[in-house]
């Protein structure tokens, strides 16, 4: 790796860019809303003085993020905060006295669609644990099962993380061993509930950055994180100062990515770069915060150049995020100190510890703010920790004030809002997972990571991607999304309805939808149109029967003139709206010489789905229902006019919309379009 600007080029340098008109200017200070234990906000965690992990997930699959605290000391080991309507509730899951280490990790360990928990032991502990989540027969006083996963060996384990870095299509944890000096990987057993220990293999051993703090105390490895560094669709693994690229049989290439080690995170600081960025914090030590950008190849350790974000050394920074805090649809990163660490000592190791958030602006730049002075951070995070939309602030010191918890509420608790809704548009606004094929194609967890990760809770599917029905509906559950319509095709609709409504009970859809009617290619004629109704017709009608709601996806090539002026216009007059609906696909209706507007005003009624779907300026479709994928462009950026559309689509009463991205550059632009959709006004 290189070394950025010296100390005085960075301010020469800074000076520069803060003379620029407009620089960071749109950005908007947050306004935090303090909550915390010491006054009765939350429950108290319980009475260890030394509190060591912090973990954000969503144990009971409301959509809203809930947190685990671990404690070492007394017990118990850990608590759960559940989100209620006026706060927080406790929940204790371990009542034992276990000595667990910082970190944790969640994922659906058993395979029954709920997020199970992982947290490892410390200095004086050579296990890792498991607990299995009791979903949905939860009760304040009653423990979890705990399972082993690792007994033996040596001490302490400090970070763990979850991710398919072995491209097997089932993710797999990775956990640090410090006093083996070692990552370790482990596959999730066949059957976890019964496998004691796992096995597991190294990743890497030896030094990772760890350089501890002025007393030559702290001197250990840490951090651990999931992201795709190379852009080849599959999850790598950060930790330390390295990343790691699998290559075969359990082997990993580990690239140097910085001098220091600690807390590791990963985001594109710059949107246009093709690689994403890599942010690193001392942890338990002390040095620079810094974040890393790729000049060339990610494999090679010099191509990564740091850039420092303070101006001065770190102490103890084992806090480090990051995420759109602002909601301006740049990330941020956020950071902080400790307060304390030496447990016996009755004040503060660092008094004057700060927490700062750094707000970027998409171009590498950022705008430094101080959150807290005094205040020890330890393993604070960002989270929606009330469901509103936006992203908190999550901390819970490590000695300092212990025992404590503290949340900081992003411009305090509003109304939840959903990915892509604003002022104006209201959706509800989900996702159709053909956006994220070639994902799927490569990673199927990843890409249902990037669904979760934009925001979405609904989405448009019907597919299992080679998991089966059950696993795969498991598989959406535990990502927090739901199944609003199953597409089938054509002929299982009219060969096999009793096929279609399985897969839509299998998942929970409540449509039934079909986007294409076979016939000769750009020929779409009357007949191909009149078979069709009577298709639609008859299974709409025996769909309705089961409960569910039968909708076709018109394409564009139903557009065709004919005596009752196009052949969409026939299909809306002879299909009976008790038993069909439409799906209003924005793109193919203007592609086939439709306007979409219009096509509102006159059927709105017939109307209940649209994919939100923007087509390229200058470019002029036809009636074959094809068009190149780079014609799919970011919303906003097309032929459409939005504003009109949605007031009129809001008139219609739609009842949910779905981004549909066809470009294979959709990962990028799908932000830009939820940015778009949150921002437009009419």
């Amino acid at each position: 790796m290189k070394s950025g600007l010296s100390s005085s080029a960075r301010f020469v340098a800074l000076l520069f860019l803060l003379s620029l008109p407009g620089l960071l200017s749109q950005a908007t200070d947050v306004t935090w809303q303090h909550a915390t234990s010491k006054n009765g906000d939350l429950p108290v965690p319980g009475e260890s003085t030394q509190q060591t992990g912090n973990l954000i997930v969503d144990l009971d699959k409301d959509g809203v993020k809930d947190f685990v605290i671990s404690f070492r000391v007394k017990g118990p080991a850990l608590v759960w905060y559940r989100r209620t309507a006026k706060g927080w509730d406790r929940y204790v899951i371990e009542p034992q006295f276990l000595t667990v280490e910082a970190g944790g990790a969640a994922c659906d360990i058993d395979g029954d669609g709920d997020s199970d928990i992982v947290f490892g032991g410390d200095y004086q502990s050579n296990e890792v644990w498991w607990w299995e989540n009791p979903y949905p027969h939860f009760d304040p006083k009653l423990p979890w099962q705990r399972h082993l996963i690792k007994k033996g060996g040596k001490t302490q384990h400090h970070d763990q993380v979850f991710g398919d870095f072995k491209n097997t299509g089932k993710p797999q944890l990775v956990f640090w061993n410090q006093g083996a000096k070692s990552l370790f990987i482990a596959d999730i057993p066949t059957n976890p509930g019964q496998t004691e220990p796992w096995i597991f293999l190294p990743v890497y051993s030896g030094l990772a950055g760890e350089r501890g703090d002025q007393s030559g105390a702290f001197k250990y490895a840490e951090g651990a994180a999931a992201a795709d560094i190379d852009g080849d669709g599959i999850v790598d693994l950060l930790a330390g100062n390295y990343w790691f690229k699998y290559l075969s049989d359990g082997k990993f290439k580990p690239v140097k990515v910085g001098a220091i080690g600690g807390r590791i995170c990963a985001g594109k600081f710059i949107e246009s770069s093709k690689h994403p960025q890599i942010v690193i914090a001392p942890g338990d030590g002390s040095g620079p915060l810094r974040w890393y950008e790729c000049t060339g190849d990610p494999l090679k350790e010099d191509d990564w150049v740091g850039h420092d974000l303070l101006d001065r050394e770190m102490i103890h920074g084992h806090t480090l995020d990051v995420g759109d805090v602002d909601g301006d649809g740049h990330l941020d990163i956020f950071a902080a100190e400790m307060a304390k660490w030496t447990e016996k000592r009755p004040d503060s190791d660092n008094p004057k510890a700060q927490a700062w958030i750094f707000y970027g602006d998409g171009q590498g730049h950022f705008r430094q703010t101080v959150l807290a002075t005094g205040h020890g951070f330890h393993e604070g995070k960002l989270a929606d920790l009330d469901g509103d939309g936006d992203l908190d602030i999550l901390n819970k010191p490590y000695t300092w004030d212990a025992p404590r918890i503290d949340v900081w509420l992003n411009n305090g608790t509003g109304p939840r809002n959903q990915a892509g809704t604003g002022a104006s548009f209201k959706g509800p606004l989900g996702l159709q997972l053909y956006s994220l094929r070639h994902h799927f194609q490569k990673n199927v967890p990843l890409a249902l990571d990037h669904a979760r990760n934009f925001g979405f809770v609904e989405i448009e599917g019907g597919g299992n991607y080679g998991y089966g029905a059950g696993r795969f509906s498991k598989m959406l559950e535990a990502h927090g999304l739901k199944t609003i319509s199953s597409f089938v095709d054509y002929k299982t609709l009219r060969d096999d309805l009793d096929r279609a409504i399985a897969n839509a009970n299998q998942f929970g859809a409540k449509y039934v939808v079909v986007a294409w009617i076979p016939h000769e290619q750009g020929k779409f004629n009357q007949q191909n149109c009149r078979d069709a109704i009577a298709v639609f017709n008859q299974a709409g009608e025996r769909l309705r029967e089961a409960r569910l709601r039968f909708a076709y996806h018109l394409h564009g090539y139903e557009f065709q003139p004919c005596e009752a002026g196009t052949l969409f216009d026939l299909m809306v007059a002879e299909t009976k709206p008790e038993f069909v609906a439409f799906e209003l696909d924005v793109f193919w209706a203007l592609h086939g010489g439709a306007d979409p507007v219009q096509l509102l005003e006159r059927y709105g009624q017939r109307f209940e789905l649209m994919h939100v779907k923007d087509l390229k300026k200058g470019v002029k479709g036809n009636l074959t229902g094809n068009a190149p994928d780079d014609w799919s462009v970011a919303i906003g950026n097309g032929q459409v006019d939005w504003p009109g559309l949605l007031r009129e689509a809001q008139r219609a009463g739609l009842k949910h919309y779905f981004i549909e991205d066809e470009s294979v550059e959709a990962i990028d632009q799908i932000p830009q379009s939820l940015r778009y959709l949150e921002g437009v006004i009419f």
